[in-house]
């Protein structure tokens, strides 16, 4: 009969000899990781001494680029100058209302510019491009507010679409432009730059309402004077003024 081969007795836990292998691992790790961190702090310290060594020898920090780069100049207005455009437009703005001319003078600030529009039949005959003696004192005021912002200004002529054939004016273009070129020489001689100011325009191709009832087709006749504010900023945000919420009944 076989002798029974006894089992070896098998220890509760790990052998000895794990802990030992452990924290050899532990040790090795610790070890590249000091190593790692010693070769970033030579980077470093390799870019600070070679920093040093080219301003020490007259060098500059950064090369110098062959290509130049013009930066453009950018204008920038001031919230000082926002302030004080939009209180020389509010004095404006008052004269008219005391005048009695809100109805025929509309002024609006936007984030581009100050729009400043004027009922055609206030400024001229009908059909005509010389200026109503009573429109000259009015042209006077808005060109010593011109005077004191110094920005572009563009004035358009605007017609209704009821067309018009004379010798002096073939169509509605020859009249709008005729007007803003008479509202331009206004300005002008009220001391206005004659280099700031440019004179358009448009006939009856630029509609604020429709042509097809007289309330629409007045509203139409126009000339608009256009102050364009340069810049980044210009006016943050566009600003009803009174004389236009007097016109909608406000």
């Amino acid at each position: 009969m076989a002798k029974k081969c006894k089992c070896p007795e098998v220890k509760e836990g790990l052998p000895g000899w794990i802990m030992t292998y452990g924290d050899m691992m532990s040790l090795l790790l610790c070890f590249f990781v000091l190593i790692v961190s010693f070769s970033t702090m030579q980077e470093a310290k390799f870019q600070e001494a070679a920093t040093s060594l080219r301003e020490a020898l007259g060098g500059m920090t950064t090369p110098e680029s062959v290509i130049e780069f013009n930066q453009p100049v950018i204008p920038q207005i001031s919230r000082q100058a926002e302030g004080d455009i939009l209180h020389e437009v509010q004095k404006l703005e008052q004269s008219l209302l005391e005048a009695g001319l809100d109805k025929e003078v509309n002024i609006k600030v936007t984030d581009k510019g100050i729009a400043i529009r004027i009922n055609a039949p206030f400024l001229f005959p009908s059909g005509r491009a010389a200026l109503k003696t009573g429109a000259v004192g009015v042209l006077d005021s808005l060109a010593v507010f011109l005077g004191k912002v110094p920005y572009p200004v563009r004035i358009e002529g605007h017609t209704d679409s009821i067309p018009i054939n004379t010798a002096r004016f073939p169509s509605n273009w020859e009249l709008s432009a005729a007007r803003a070129v008479a509202v331009t020489r206004a300005l002008q001689g009220g001391g206005v730059a004659p280099d700031r100011i440019a004179a358009i325009g448009c006939g009856e191709y630029r509609p604020l309402a429709p042509n097809t009832t007289p309330e629409g087709r007045a509203e139409n006749r126009r000339v608009e004077i256009f102050l364009k504010l340069e810049g980044p900023r210009a006016l943050e945000r566009g600003l009803p003024l009174q004389s236009e919420e007097k016109r909608n009944g406000g």
